[in-house]
């Protein structure tokens, strides 16, 4: 076995007791085996796994299920260490041996583990650096303050042999003991918001102890709490509070089992050091002068430094953090380097990203350095930042001869470009990196292609994807704003969940949704939601039940139903009010249509959002059936009957045509089932008959694009599909490809020659919504998804989509069973397929044939069955029933790859 998880993280330090949900994978070459049952031993030491001291022990259990196993056992004490391991059965009841042992820590409890105060720094007033340069935004730049710098020291008299840190802060907080960093995450303890619960992270910090005199330190930052982001960036105030404060619990045990603890109180000294200025907006600044060398290690002379301010806990909730950290996973060296007349270094990376530079400054004369960050370049070649709007995205350092390396630890940016100012001497390649940053989440697709551009735009899609995964989802990494909206997640979390294991990610994400959620019932517009009142918002709201829903098909997680199953009702029951003829025309919110559709939005809002509701409806549907609920799920049958009535009445004419027209009319109609069967035919001509209208061009915007491509290949039109994906004009994927994009853009012509950069107000070069286009390249190029019904990929079809001007693909994705790959090229008059299928898996492959009958797999055996292929009108495929292992196929190419 391997890939043992608890809550979807391997090991986790602090996990919530509901939250305790196993997943394994079966390794090893195994042909066709599936698992019959599985075995399940908790215990509360290594030893005790055999069998001598168990808390739980679940016995044989008869099930294929290998995901998210919910904890039956005895009640779990917080704070306490438990281990665990697994073994599997077949179907024949043979037995596999145990696998390794894996590990979890359940979290606090939120009311009686927590011995500290808020604390955070003493002076009521200091003095705060004037401010240097020019910029749209001194106002704002007035306003930020330098870092608190906190510090306790404390006394250890025995040897330590378990020590936890457990830590949180209202903003951003960066923790030292003895001198070392604790922890490789970054930009902790992430977002939420403030004022109904906050997460922690929890740390083992036993080997950083040692006997004898310690300093536990911390740098506190303004970050998500008391910073600039948002739409409130134009403005001079805090979000959630005026100052950041830390929450700090160090649990200490010697051999003799004696514990000490070191909390958050008033014993703890404060002051401010090197960091002026931190503020993920707007940029760090450093003083080396001012940095108190020592600080925070023991021998350090704090007599002047100031008591830390206190302030009570209340009632907001602490719980570990259940999502991935926030990481530097990458790092870039400079590709290019241009220097200007007036004494700036222009720096590429070659790669749009989210993250910082880092910065060796080398000996030479004092001097005050500057990194501005941007993402594209004006015609003159020097940094555009217009399209930051109020986003500074600069960072400073001061320095005074000597060499010093310069990193920011309380601020990102979105950025492929760095201006280096004031730098003294020579900037050289070797003297400045990028660093990438984001929500460090397991990779778990990949896509290659025989043409080089769609390889391009998938590499987009990714890293569009990495730059936007931080902590949450958000629109963009470099203007004012960085916020979670729910409309672009739904659209694009199924391509998420194909390019990494978002699980856990969206977990946490959704937890933020339902602390955003309206009183009325209405999912916010963006979560969290940041005093924002904005909700009900058609296919944005609408993500409270699809990205559930998604993650559970994916991942077969089903405590993501449960857990959100009442915020899910609440949302219902919002949707139907003043909408009693079913269709839904009433509570619409900010209504933002087929948002940035690349020519006027002519789909009736009233008909998108008609059509979200009967998916919603469906989709709750099904899940009610799946966390056994079934008069829910009868309810919301009969719900979905009458909405679709109502939609065919109003929307979709005798002939197929749905009203307006536009691709995302009938795209949504024929993804989202409002298209009488009988008119399906009809509707999908008269959807390519849009295309080409548009002149073989796509005219969908962020609700319709996602859909688009799968509904054309669903529907016989796989060649209509590759001719929007290899289409090279405007509007396009590969329009963007072509002019040098390395992420995906917010609009189809954030850049066109004709009218240079669009509006600065709404222009980011980094938005990943337009990237949905990558679920189509896994699902229907590579061919790579669940069987109908079936959810966490124990059965799957594997029906590649061949087309276009391609001549080969190939990709895997490590599912929660194991890797499933498929590969495919043109050979000749020959099409071969090959797939590799993990243990416990089985399903069909379909390949389309000019002759079904002639295609075998190696080793000579024919087809199970002849079927009709969905990707194009009037051919035919070879169907084969396969099991775990690896397999082969080659056939006469279908007549339309002639």
């Amino acid at each position: 076995m391997c890939g043992l998880l608890c809550g979807r993280r391997e090991n986790p330090i602090g996990v919530a007791p509901d939250r305790v949900r196993f997943s394994w994978k079966v390794e090893g070459p195994l042909p066709r085996w599936r698992q019959g049952g599985y075995q399940v031993l908790v215990g509360e030491a290594p030893g005790a796994l055999e069998g001598l001291d168990l808390v739980w022990d679940s016995g044989h259990v008869s099930s294929s299920n290998s995901t998210d196993v919910r904890y039956e056992g005895a009640g779990l004490l917080r704070s306490r260490s438990y281990f665990w391991k697994v073994r599997v059965f077949d179907e024949r009841g043979a037995e596999s041996y145990w696998s390794d042992v894996a590990s979890f820590e359940v979290e606090l409890d939120p009311h009686q583990d927590w011995h500290g105060e808020w604390i955070g720094l003493g002076r009521e007033s200091f003095v705060m650096d004037p401010p240097e340069g020019v910029g749209p935004v001194d106002p704002i730049r007035n306003a930020q303050a330098p870092a608190p710098y906190l510090r306790r020291s404390f006394g250890v008299e025995a040897p330590i042999v378990f020590a936890r840190l457990y830590i949180t802060a209202l903003g951003l907080y960066e923790a030292r003991l003895n001198g070392r960093r604790i922890g490789a995450a970054v930009l902790t303890p992430g977002w939420t918001d403030y004022s109904q619960r906050v997460q922690y992270q929890s740390y083992d910090v036993t080997e950083l102890v040692r006997t004898g005199d310690n300093v536990l330190a911390v740098v506190l930052g303004d970050g998500w709490y008391s910073g600039f982001f948002g739409f409130q960036a134009k403005h001079a105030g805090a979000h959630y509070g005026e100052r950041p404060l830390a929450l700090v619990e160090l649990v200490m045990r010697d051999a003799s089992g004696r514990e000490v603890r070191i909390a958050s109180d008033g014993s703890w000294r404060s002051s401010t050091g090197g960091i002026r200025r931190a503020d993920l907006l707007m940029g760090e600044s450093f003083d080396c002068a001012r940095e108190p060398v020592g600080w925070d290690r023991s021998g350090f002379d704090a007599s002047l430094w100031a008591p830390v301010c206190c302030l009570p806990r209340d009632e907001r909730l602490l719980v570990a953090d259940p999502g991935p950290e926030i990481r530097i996973t990458e790092e870039l060296a400079a590709v290019e380097m241009r220097s200007g007349n007036d004494g700036t270094v222009v720096v590429d990376f070659g790669q749009n990203l989210a993250g910082w530079t880092r910065l060796r400054v080398r000996p030479g004369a004092p001097s005050h350095v500057r990194i501005r960050h941007g993402e594209v370049l004006a015609e003159d070649g020097s940094l555009y930042t217009d399209n930051l709007r109020a986003a500074r995205q600069c960072d400073e350092v001061k320095v005074y001869g000597d060499e010093f390396v310069f990193e920011p630890c309380h601020t990102f940016h979105g950025f492929r470009y760095a201006e280096v100012s004031g730098y003294p001497g020579e900037l050289t390649a070797g003297d400045i990196t990028a660093q990438v940053v984001h929500s460090d989440i397991p990779r778990s697709g990949s896509f290659e292609c025989s043409s080089q551009r769609v390889n391009r735009l998938y590499a987009n899609i990714e890293w569009g994807q990495r730059g936007n995964f931080i902590g949450i989802p958000t629109d963009c990494p470099q203007r004012d704003e960085r916020l979670g909206w729910l409309g672009d997640a739904q659209i694009f979390a199924r391509t998420a969940t194909y390019n990494r294991d978002v699980s856990a990610f969206f977990d946490k994400w959704l937890d933020d949704v339902r602390d955003a959620q309206l009183p009325s019932g209405a999912f916010s517009d963006v979560a969290p939601r940041l005093g924002l009142d904005w909700g009900g918002a058609p296919a944005w709201g609408d993500a409270g039940i699809i990205v559930p829903w998604t993650i559970y098909r994916m991942y077969g997680v089903r405590s993501v139903l449960e857990r959100n199953f009442s915020a899910m009702r609440a949302w219902m029951d919002f949707v139907a009010q003043g909408n009693d003829g079913y269709l839904r025309s009433a509570n619409l919110g900010n209504n933002y249509g087929d948002w940035l559709a690349p020519r006027r939005d002519e789909t009736p809002r009233e008909l998108l959002a008609t059509a979200y509701w009967a998916y919603d409806a469906q989709l709750m549907s099904e899940i009610a059936d799946a966390i056994d609920q079934p008069e829910a799920a009868s309810d919301y049958r009969e719900l979905v009957g009458k909405i679709r009535r109502a939609f065919d009445e109003a929307f979709v004419e005798p002939d197929g045509h749905v009203r307006s027209d536009t691709q995302t009319a009938y795209v949504l109609a024929l993804h989202m089932g409002l298209v009488p069967d009988a008119l399906r035919a009809a509707a999908a001509r008269n959807l390519v008959r849009a295309v080409e209208r548009d002149d073989w061009h796509l005219s969908t915007g962020f609700v319709g694009v996602g859909y688009l491509l799968p509904v054309l290949s669903q529907n016989g039109y796989d060649d209509v599909a590759y001719r929007l994906l290899e289409q090279d004009s405007f509007p396009s994927w590969l329009y963007t490809v072509d002019r040098g994009a390395t992420t995906i853009w917010e609009r189809w012509d954030g850049f066109t020659e004709e009218g240079g950069f669009q509006s600065p107000e709404m222009n980011s070069f980094n938005h990943y919504s337009l990237g949905s286009v990558g679920e189509w390249l896994y699902r229907f190029v590579l061919g790579i998804e669940p069987a109908p019904g079936a959810v966490g990929f124990e059965q799957i079809s594997l029906r590649p989509h061949p087309g276009g001007s391609l001549t080969s693909a190939r990709g895997s994705y490590e599912s929660v069973r194991g890797r499933i790959a498929a590969s495919w090229e043109r050979a000749g008059d020959m099409l071969r397929f090959s797939v590799e299928i993990p243990p416990s898996v089985h399903g069909r492959v379909h390949i389309p044939s000019a002759d079904p009958g002639a295609v075998r797999e190696a080793g000579g055996r024919s087809a199970s069955m002849i079927a009709d292929f969905p990707g194009k009108l009037g051919v035919r495929e070879a169907v084969f029933d396969v099991g775990s292992g690896s397999y082969a196929f080659s056939g006469p190419l279908p007549d339309f790859l002639r």
